[in-house]
């Protein structure tokens, strides 16, 4: 597998319409994830399971053969997710979806999806996200536990407020994209500010990257 043609993204998911076929552990993994994202969920199957119909008010649920569903059907949506326990169906259904130029992930099979679904952690700050191209979700998960444990320091998010800030100054006084990243970057790697950074001492961080914007 060409690993090369897939390109990390982050999809704001408010309104697509998203399509999951089969209502098991996938499909409902797949289903809920979507739709605490804010997509407009849809999971056809013959059975769903306890907590999907926990969900019936909030994700449509339709009781349907997946092997009936045409391209027709398929057209309504924007994303695609083929979990039934049949790979054939899953295959098929995937392949129909991407003739119509919709995403489509197929967990059975990455080689056939448009997209991945990584593991990945966010918080109100950032977000990390590790897929190993369905080779190991667990490995995945454990990867994310190593960063949040061994980088994700006081520091590191101390460090990314900071820069926010550094980045509304350099816009305010700096009207040239380029040279608003040279004073990023110059700022970013300055060891006096980056040292304010570790010491806790924020406003002095920020006062620094104004002395550098002013030099």
């Amino acid at each position: 597998m060409n690993t090369h043609t897939f390109i990390p993204l982050y999809l704001n998911l408010i309104d697509l319409n998203v399509l999951v076929i089969g209502g098991g552990k996938v499909g409902t993994k797949r289903a809920l994830n979507f739709y605490e994202h804010g997509a407009k969920v849809t999971v056809v199957s013959l059975n769903f399971s306890e907590e999907l119909l926990n969900y019936k008010d909030k994700i449509s649920l339709i009781k349907k053969d997946a092997n009936d569903l045409d391209s027709n059907f398929l057209a309504n949506f924007d994303i695609i997710i083929t979990a039934t326990n049949d790979k054939n169906i899953n295959s098929k259904l995937c392949h129909e979806a991407k003739k119509l130029k919709k995403l489509c992930n197929n967990p059975t099979n990455i080689e056939e999806s448009s997209f991945i679904v990584p593991i990945y952690y966010t918080d109100n700050e950032l977000s990390i996200a590790v897929t190993t191209f369905g080779k190991s979700s667990l490995s995945s998960k454990y990867i994310i536990e190593l960063i949040r444990k061994n980088i994700l320091s006081d520091e590191i998010y101390e460090l990314v407020k900071v820069m926010e800030t550094v980045k509304e100054l350099l816009k305010s006084e700096i009207n040239d994209p380029s040279k608003r990243f040279t004073y990023y970057s110059k700022i970013f790697n300055d060891e006096i500010f980056r040292n304010y950074i570790k010491e806790k001492k924020l406003d002095l961080a920020i006062d620094r990257a104004k002395v550098i914007i002013n030099e």
